[in-house]
């Protein structure tokens, strides 16, 4: 089997959990789903010679577990010299630039204690994910994070602005 096609495969996975991940209010059952989908969509890059945004997915697969337990300050500024160094060691080019920028805002989201600030740095975050996507060019991968993306904003919708909107 080609390895662009296996990719595609494994991101797929990324996407059916993806799909329901933001939806849900439990900040901690976010951030394990999210784990989960990070380790196949690290394998994903891994397999479209992306090494900076596949090893950032698969620490990302750790640091979203570790993010669960402990909210400390000093574990997220850990966790971004991670992913800086593991950027400075696979740089690419622009492609590994949009990646860290983009893991930079996921990172100081999951290790925030708001849930509101958690899903707007999703957004932000997976945003930028959606345009290394379109410059890589992995169509699953695309589809994956114009899903997060809408489904982060449906549920900061849903919790936030519904929820504040009907207090007033």
């Amino acid at each position: 089997m080609p390895d662009f096609i296996l990719s595609q495969i494994l991101v797929t996975v990324t996407l059916i959990i993806e799909c329901c991940a933001m939806q849900l209010k439990n900040k901690n059952y976010i951030l394990a789903a999210l784990s989960v989908s990070c380790f196949f969509n690290g394998l994903h890059y891994l397999l479209l010679e992306q090494p900076t945004a596949g090893y950032i997915f698969l620490f990302s697969s750790i640091r979203f577990l570790i993010s669960i337990k402990w909210k400390f300050q000093w574990i997220s500024i850990v966790a971004l010299c991670v992913s800086l160094i593991i950027t400075i060691s696979t740089y690419t080019g622009l492609l590994s630039m949009v990646g860290f920028v983009a893991t930079v805002f996921i990172t100081v989201g999951s290790f925030s204690n708001n849930d509101k600030f958690l899903r707007l740095m999703m957004i932000l975050g997976g945003s930028l994910w959606l345009l290394h996507n379109f410059l890589l060019w992995t169509p699953v991968g695309i589809l994956v994070e114009v899903i997060f993306v809408s489904s982060s904003f449906i549920g900061y919708y849903r919790y936030y602005i519904i929820k504040q909107s009907v207090k007033t």
